[in-house]
């Protein structure tokens, strides 16, 4: 395998065992060649040890490519923009391993180097987006600043809707409630000129606290179009649609209970504060039947093992109690799959406590 195709195989490889098999092929590759040539395979094999959360190893390949490419820019300035890529690289990894002031660092030095916007859009996309993540309003909103005046020259509409998107979150943050309203509607603008795209759920949901019914409605009915929706959000707009059955005089207890059960997912596997699980549960109790004892099941079990109510009285006679039951003794069952996974994490949490005994008893 050449040089060529040792890149393009990366670039086209399905799964982790195609990676751990170039792996062994660049390094044979990386001792073979010189110059330009190992730079190529030096850079891809740190994007395969990345692909595959090998980060020591990618980090050590990264800087061996970063070493031959500054001594062959001092040679020729042409091969600077590679000395720039590599800078990039490494300011992704050390971001993506929590390592901040290297990837600050990594970054900056890739900025001094160049003046081309098309190399600079993305550094500077992740450098203000790092500093979003840490909190660092002033400068996360310049660098994001700097990189949309740079996107909005390249006419890539995605791009533009989601830096928008991006410095809108900053605002957000910083309590610019009002600009972070108009920044979100022009993302919106942006990314829907783009036709319907995935991209666009990240801005709905940040504009939702700024829309009325009316827009919501429109929104929420987009959203449910697209598929792996984070479940936050997923829970948002099952909420949505079970409040609007409820005020069109349908209540409708399934929709409340997949809402808490979504919502409780999020929760307990993210920290996301979505919507009021057990408030969606109480509905469901409202209504009565079969599924309301199912909610007082899981609400009482959510209160004794999660919040630490040891005075709530547990029963699980209800069909989800004998479906918990079933699970904690290995056994299968069917049931709607958001309920099915809050019963299994539910159950390996009780596991993880040793509080298995007491239940299946």
């Amino acid at each position: 395998m050449n040089v060529d195709d040792f890149v393009e195989g990366f670039n086209s490889a399905g799964d982790f065992s195609e990676l751990e098999r170039l792996v062994e092929i660049g390094k044979v590759l990386a001792e073979e060649c010189e110059g330009h040539e190992k730079g190529r395979v030096l850079g891809t094999l740190g994007n395969i040890y990345y692909a595959l959360q090998r980060f020591e190893e990618a980090e050590k390949a990264y800087l061996d490519a970063l070493q031959l490419y500054i001594k062959l820019a001092e040679e020729k300035e042409d091969y600077t923009p590679y000395v720039v890529g590599c800078l990039y690289n490494l300011g992704n990894l050390y971001q993506a391993v929590r390592k901040y002031a290297e990837a600050e660092k990594a970054y900056t030095d890739a900025l001094k180097l160049i003046e081309d916007g098309d190399q600079k859009l993305p550094i500077l996309t992740a450098l203000g987006t790092m500093y979003a993540k840490l909190d660092i309003h002033n400068l996360a909103e310049r660098y994001l600043v700097e990189a949309f005046n740079i996107a909005k020259t390249t006419g890539d509409a995605r791009q533009v809707g989601m830096l928008l998107n991006n410095l809108a979150v900053v605002y957000l943050r910083s309590g610019r409630k009002r600009e972070a309203g108009m920044i979100l509607r022009m993302a919106l603008d942006a990314l829907e000129r783009c036709g319907e795209d995935e991209s666009l759920a990240a801005v709905l949901q940040n504009l939702l606290p700024f829309l009325d019914d009316e827009e919501i409605e429109r929104v929420m009915n987009k959203l449910e179009r697209f598929k792996n929706l984070p479940l936050d959000l997923e829970a948002k707009i099952v909420y949505f649609k079970a409040r609007k059955a409820e005020h069109d005089g349908n209540l409708s207890p399934e929709l409340y209970m997949r809402a808490g059960c979504l919502a409780f997912l999020a929760y307990r596997n993210f920290g996301y504060q979505s919507i009021n699980f057990m408030h969606c549960f109480d509905r469901v109790i409202e209504a009565g039947g079969e599924l309301g004892e199912d909610a007082l099941t899981l609400k009482k079990l959510i209160l004794r093992y999660y919040y630490g109510s040891q005075k709530v009285e547990l029963k699980l006679d209800s069909r989800v109690g004998r479906m918990l039951v079933q699970v904690l003794q290995g056994g299968e069952i069917e049931a709607d799959e958001p309920l099915v996974n809050v019963l299994k994490v539910i159950a390996q949490d009780l596991a993880r406590a040793g509080d298995i005994a007491d239940i299946t008893q």
